[in-house]
């Protein structure tokens, strides 16, 4: 009888956590002469009863009970950039890290709600310590050796949810995953594929640049993972333009999906010494674990 292939130890093991979407409900008239009067009106209409954030420290101590090394959130951890919902933010991480993990975290976009909030420096002053203290993009090495590229994508915006990668970062991003060991990961608030399998992004919700900087990665033909959050959806794709890039999209983490029976997501990654294993964890009556294979990305005809 033939031996079954070896399965490869992971080189690292991390969780991929996005978009919490912490929500208040804004009463002061004064706070809402901005983009934040269509934030909270979302929140009434409908992120209240779809975002189940009162569930987050049962969901943190789930992860914790998984052992992961590290924890990567990948933006939005509140709605519409309030004090409140920082605080709250900033509780859930920090108790995440007392649990065990590292937890890094990068700004979604909105965590930059209002050019206001970014003003005041709400998302510095409350996650001091839990987001990078430098200037993105950076490099982190994770425990067993893979590389972690964070880029910044997010930025305010008067009406739209698009962000922005400019012709500056994506040379940075692209000289330090040459100046990196592969496999990689990098990851950023804002998918780089408008339309996969999981998910089609409207053109209000896409990033600017992210052809550039999706040809930056691929072309230094390095094995790259590029992890993100913002569609809510989970999706694993092979891109068809470079055949060394994947790219991943997580779930949020307590949205609850009455169609799908579905109370929230998270996904768990593995570096192995030839590239990545994908699982997806899905919370319905209780949680399960499936291991993903990307698909082939097929462009947007749009």
């Amino acid at each position: 009888m033939d031996a079954r292939p070896e399965t490869p130890e992971p080189v690292d093991r991390l969780c991929h956590i996005a978009d919490v979407h912490f929500w208040t409900v804004e009463r002061n008239p004064l706070r809402l002469l901005n983009k934040r009067f269509l934030g909270n009106l979302n929140v009434l209409l409908r992120r209240r009863r779809e975002y189940r954030t009162e569930i987050v420290d049962a969901y943190a101590d789930h992860v914790a009970e998984l052992a992961f090394p590290i924890v990567l959130q990948t933006g939005d951890l509140t709605s519409t950039a309030l004090d409140d919902e920082f605080l709250r933010a900033a509780r859930f991480l920090r108790r995440l890290r007392d649990l065990g993990p590292d937890v890094i975290a990068i700004p979604g976009n909105h965590d930059v709600y209002t050019f206001e909030s970014v003003r005041k420096r709400r998302i510095a002053r409350h996650l001091d310590g839990l987001i990078p203290a430098d200037d993105l993009p950076a490099r982190r090495t994770l425990p067993g050796g893979t590389p972690l590229i964070l880029v910044p994508t997010v930025r305010p915006n008067i009406l739209s949810s698009r962000g922005e990668v400019d012709a500056d970062t994506v040379a940075k991003t692209r000289a330090l995953v040459e100046a990196a060991p592969d496999p990689l990961i990098v990851a950023g608030h804002y998918p780089l594929l408008t339309t996969t399998h999981g998910y089609a992004t409207s053109w209000s919700r896409r990033l600017i640049g992210a052809d550039r900087l999706r040809d930056a990665l691929g072309a230094t033909g390095k094995r790259i993972l590029y992890v993100c959050g913002h569609v809510h959806r989970f999706s694993y794709e092979q891109d068809d333009r470079w055949p060394n890039l994947q790219h991943l999209s997580t779930a949020a983490l307590v949205q609850r999906r009455p169609r799908q029976q579905t109370d929230g997501a998270f996904t768990e990654i593995h570096a192995i010494p030839d590239g990545f294993r994908v699982f997806q964890h899905v919370r319905a009556a209780a949680w399960s674990r499936t291991e993903a294979a990307p698909r082939p990305h097929v462009p947007d005809a749009t």
